[in-house]
């Protein structure tokens, strides 16, 4: 069997429905499949519903949103402003599914900010509006201001700290106590097509480095106590598979060169990205706040 990889569930559906599908009908079982276009943008939702969906997805159980979009560096502010309130409903929706009416909320920024690929996770919870220091000073203040009770915490690499960022961040939400962590997180995709072009939510939270080949503990409800949303983007891609056609990838089974790609803008697409979905909590959390007003708090 092919070696996929991809931390993205669409990519996973799509790659066993083109070995299997004719012998299923089309069909995966234990996977329910949706898509649907809205405001100009397509989204599709995959829900693995059992043990037969994660052994053909290779993903956990959970709900999997994906948007798709264009380059987001040449977008307009009209049509960012338009993504990035599709994306606050669908990380609201989510936050709904998984943790009902949940009223405190961690954001965990992985990846290592000082490589600018691994970059979004961590610039897009520093994009997050946090409030927890004023609901315990200033408490009127963030009672009148409408504020939702938001934290934020960036781990870093294990290289740089010597500890597995889950183990870190398990150790936050006891101390923060939220009812929910939403972790963002730079993903690896399988089609160049979706690079920066993608956002991927979860339900099934994330193993950071597990697209790379370099899996750390996982950041799940299971392990943080919690519901976890993960929230991702592909900024590389793995470099056979960018190179290579089908048939040869399928004679390096097994193999993995360590080399991975990314845009030569990565650094315009990583700043981008991060703002919106730094924003795009915001809105979903604490208010239909202008794209204006987010820059300047």
């Amino acid at each position: 069997m092919r070696q996929t990889i991809t931390d993205l569930a669409a990519e996973a559906r799509s790659e066993y429905m083109s070995r299997y599908a004719e012998k299923n009908e089309g069909k995966i079982d234990g996977v329910e499949y949706s898509e649907r276009n809205e405001d100009g943008f397509f989204i599709s939702t995959i829900d693995i519903i059992n043990e037969n969906g994660v052994r053909a997805v290779g993903k956990p159980c959970g709900r999997y949103i994906t948007i798709s979009f264009s380059d987001i560096t040449v977008m307009g502010s009209e049509e960012f402003s338009r993504l990035c309130t599709l994306l606050s409903k669908n990380i609201r929706a989510l936050c709904k599914y998984i943790a009902g009416e949940a009223k405190s909320l961690l954001v965990c920024g992985l990846g290592n900010d000082r490589l600018t690929a691994d970059a979004f996770g961590q610039k897009a919870a520093k994009n997050v509006i946090v409030t927890r220091h004023l609901k315990e000073e200033a408490e009127e203040v963030f009672k009148s201001a409408g504020f939702f009770d938001i934290c934020a915490f960036y781990p870093d690499v294990s290289a740089h700290t010597g500890l597995d960022s889950s183990r870190l961040l398990a150790a936050a939400v006891k101390q923060a106590k939220p009812d929910l962590v939403i972790a963002a997180d730079a993903l690896c995709a399988m089609d160049a097509e979706r690079i920066c072009r993608t956002v991927q939510l979860c339900s099934a939270g994330i193993c950071p480095g597990s697209g790379i080949g370099n899996a750390k503990g996982a950041i799940n409800a299971e392990s943080m106590g919690v519901p976890v949303i993960a929230i991702g983007v592909p900024t590389v891609i793995d470099a056979a598979t960018l190179v290579c056609d089908d048939s040869e990838r399928e004679a390096k089974i097994g193999t993995r060169g360590g080399f991975f790609v990314c845009p030569k803008d990565i650094d315009a697409l990583t700043e981008k990205l991060s703002l919106l979905a730094g924003f795009a909590i915001n809105r979903a959390f604490h208010g239909d706040f202008s794209l204006e007003e987010m820059m300047f708090i």
